[in-house]
């Protein structure tokens, strides 16, 4: 059997701010350690992800297919990681040049393996949306993909789902991510603070939460169970414009830190008593923050609760100020256990190796 993947294809490496750049590097970092080395082809950024990874082998061809296809020449026979998203190569979701690109590289090297890991799928959208001709393309590209590829992965039962409906393959592998905060972060544990809050994340996804919880977060600052919500994570204008309103309404237990060193998101998640979520059942397993949460035994709150594991073992709103210290403790240590077992980057990275390796 060959080593893990030699070539790594992705959108922007870290320090750069991408999700699916951080999953892409640190899914790599965590691989075995009979793993060989990988050489990372990105859309920008280079250069600074040399710099901050101290790893060489990272190559930018700025969405130019012409050198997308010479770097992959270079590389030659080998294994090959596509980490997919349509809008992570082109401004609209629609890269309709990269099938042709890689079935170009397969029928070069017909020993090389494809394994390709769709971080998202087009939902169905009404013929009246402006962006249905979007999806349309979109999913023809999902499809190309998906035919030539030697393994499919994707992170949720339902994406793996559409897949199969897209490509008329059965063998769609659903692998949850991991934190994007890693534990190892944090040097110093400190105490609980039992009315601090947390929402973490993309500008788009602290919107949501706070919109989900608003009612929520007025009634437990107003009862002393919330004295301070920290807001951490990118700002956005357009966001910050619908954002700031409703903030505003409980500014004096806000408090806004934007970007964080990882080491300081980490302190935080393990002071911190509860972190507000957006996930629900068919979201759960692409979230980096609900994952961070569950990786620091920091009480994730989500809307309704379910039966689903891990979904279980998270805290409903209404919940909050009415479970008792035994349970809350039971639940996170819960979470926190199907979390090593199941979502660890160690678990990811030795699943991505071995499906990455030729057949």
């Amino acid at each position: 059997m060959s080593a893990s993947p030699a070539v790594i294809l992705t959108t922007r490496l870290p320090p750069l701010a991408c999700g699916i750049g951080a999953y892409s590097w640190l899914a790599h970092k965590y691989r075995p350690n009979e793993s060989g080395p990988a050489e990372f082809l990105v859309m920008e950024g280079a250069a600074e992800s040399r710099v901050a990874l101290g790893w060489d082998a990272i190559t930018d061809f700025h969405g130019d297919p012409v050198r997308l296809a010479q770097a992959l020449d270079r590389a030659g026979a080998g294994n090959l990681l596509l980490h997919y998203a349509g809008r992570a190569y082109h401004r609209f979701g629609c890269p309709t040049w990269l099938p042709g690109i890689l079935r170009r590289w397969k029928t070069k090297f017909p020993t090389g393996h494809l394994t390709v890991f769709f971080h998202e799928v087009p939902g169905e959208l009404p013929r009246l949306s402006r962006h249905f001709l979007l999806g349309k393309i979109n999913s023809r590209i999902i499809r190309q993909l998906a035919a030539m590829a030697d393994v499919v992965v994707t992170n949720t039962d339902n994406h793996a789902t559409l897949l199969r409906k897209l490509s008329g393959r059965a063998d769609v592998h659903c692998l949850p991510v991991g934190s994007n905060i890693e534990l190892g972060a944090a040097s110093v544990r400190e105490a609980r603070a039992q009315t601090e809050f947390i929402i973490f994340g993309l500008p788009f996804g602290r919107w949501q939460t706070l919109q989900a919880f608003a009612a929520e977060i007025g009634t437990w600052r107003e009862s002393g169970l919330l004295t301070k919500l920290h807001l951490i994570g990118p700002e956005d204008g357009k966001v910050a414009a619908q954002t700031n309103p409703l903030i505003e309404s409980f500014s004096d237990v806000v408090v806004r830190h934007g970007m964080l060193p990882e080491t300081e998101v980490s302190r935080l998640l393990t002071r911190a008593q509860f972190a507000l979520t957006n996930v629900s059942p068919t979201t759960w397993s692409k979230s980096g923050a609900f994952m961070a949460c569950a990786a620091h035994s920091c009480a994730a709150v989500i809307r309704e609760t379910a039966d689903e594991i891990p979904l279980r073992y998270a805290i409903g709103a209404k919940d909050v100020g009415h479970i008792s210290a035994a349970d809350l403790a039971q639940r996170t240590e819960a979470l926190q256990k199907w979390y090593e077992e199941n979502a660890e980057w160690s678990v990811t990275g030795r699943r991505l190796a071995i499906f990455a390796r030729r057949q």
